[in-house]
């Protein structure tokens, strides 16, 4: 897209920094010249040049080049604030959230009310998990003025694909109170978030998202009837919701129907192939059919699409270890414990493993640090007293026994008699 000569000095009159004999003289040169004309033609070296090659070098998709120049413009005119909100938008789309906060902090001292720059800045610190002060922002940005911009906005999911369009000036208020309520499910406060997704959903009664996170707050709550209703609601309106498939598929595998649950996940894969936790969930439930080779293989694609996962590690480490695949079943649960130091689940599996393979040392102190971080973990203890036994340990083993008895592990009377003789 192509921002034209008025289109530019619009932004430059709304961040305040040009006075009125300055907006006259660019009306007038407006007028007299051709409505494309641009800062292009301004003196060359000036901030005023450099922030027009910004927004050209932006409007071609030159994200580099046009933070190149919008840092020179700032350089040289440090108040210069529509090159503030230019370069925010620029490291937003680099992926420098940290400094694209900052250049909207900047701009909207001066402009506390403006629109699009309080979208950008609340959408950036709830991805960054800065939920109590995104939260400010988008119930600011619910009484805000709308501004005259034709700025479009496309919502996207994790597979970046579009499942919502919008512009900040029209129609944001379903979309700021979807954030609300989402903020207010990462904050645990579940009932304020259908109240926010009601709100929403009164707005704009097909707003798919809106049901699915509504259902999802249900589901928090324990209500699975409201939430199943949701992800129906929004499957009928958008057939290939994936979120939705998915939700659906994990409600129907509560109820043990894992055929079906299965046909269901693989429905969803298929219309977004690139969402990792609907291959996570397949792969559990492939699991539980014994079929452990189709479980390695979703584990397998999700770790590709994100490799961050400490359950997926955990996960792919248990099917790996099925198959008798020992080696690469401790590289994925010592993976999972890089990822996550204090999952002490991944500390235990790798503690089994190893006490199966007879590096019984090794086992104890994997238990050690499952108990560790988890001193309640009554597993643990019975794992370590059994490999406290096969070094012939006998005090520590009975220890352990003892303990794991007290933390309600089911222990069989010869077990604990063979133990502690």
């Amino acid at each position: 897209m192509v921002v034209t000569f008025t289109q530019r000095i619009y932004k430059l009159i709304v961040a305040g920094h040009l006075p009125p004999i300055t907006v006259l003289l660019w009306i007038i040169g407006a007028l007299l010249f051709s409505p494309t004309r641009s800062f292009a033609q301004a003196k060359p070296g000036t901030a005023a040049q450099y922030y027009e090659s910004g927004e050209e070098a932006y409007s071609k998709n030159n994200l580099r080049m046009a933070l190149a120049h919008f840092n020179e413009a700032i350089r040289l005119e440090p108040f210069l604030r529509a090159a503030y909100f230019s370069r925010g938008q620029t490291r937003e789309r680099l992926g420098d959230a940290k400094g694209a906060i900052t250049d909207f902090n900047i701009f909207l001292e001066s402009n506390p009310q403006h629109a699009e720059a309080l979208f950008h800045r609340g959408t950036l610190r709830y991805e960054n998990g800065q939920w109590a002060i995104a939260r400010e922002d988008f119930l600011k940005l619910l009484g805000a003025p709308a501004g005259a911009t034709s700025t479009v906005y496309f919502q996207t999911d994790k597979a970046s694909r579009v499942n919502n369009i919008f512009t900040v000036q029209n129609d944001i208020r379903p979309t700021c109170l979807n954030y609300l309520g989402l903020i207010d499910i990462k904050l645990a406060k579940y009932h304020r978030a259908i109240f926010y997704f009601d709100s929403a959903l009164a707005l704009a009664p097909k707003f798919t998202d809106g049901l699915v996170h509504r259902g999802l707050s249900h589901l928090h709550l324990r209500d699975t009837s409201k939430a199943l209703n949701d992800f129906k609601r929004a499957l009928e309106i958008a057939p290939d919701h994936a979120t939705a498939q998915h939700n659906i598929a994990v409600l129907t595998g509560f109820t043990g129907n894992l055929r079906e649950t299965e046909r269901l996940l693989t429905k969803a894969i298929e219309e977004k192939p690139d969402l990792p936790y609907s291959y996570t969930e397949r792969g559990h439930v492939r699991f539980r059919q014994q079929n452990y080779r189709g479980a390695l293989a979703d584990f397998d694609r999700a770790l590709t699409l994100d490799p961050h996962d400490a359950d997926d590690w955990l996960s792919r480490g248990l099917a790996k270890q099925k198959l008798n695949d020992l080696p690469g079943a401790v590289n994925d649960f010592t993976q999972a414990i890089k990822i996550k130091s204090d999952f002490e689940k991944a500390w235990l599996c790798r503690g089994n493993l190893l006490l199966k393979m007879n590096r019984v040392n090794e086992a104890i102190e994997d238990y050690g640090l499952a108990i560790f971080h988890y001193p309640e973990y009554g597993t643990a203890y019975y794992n370590r007293a059994l490999a406290f036994h096969k070094i012939g340990n006998l005090k520590e083993a009975c220890r352990d026994m003892m303990e794991a008895q007290r933390l309600s592990v089911k222990i069989q009377r010869k077990v604990l008699e063979a133990v502690c003789k």
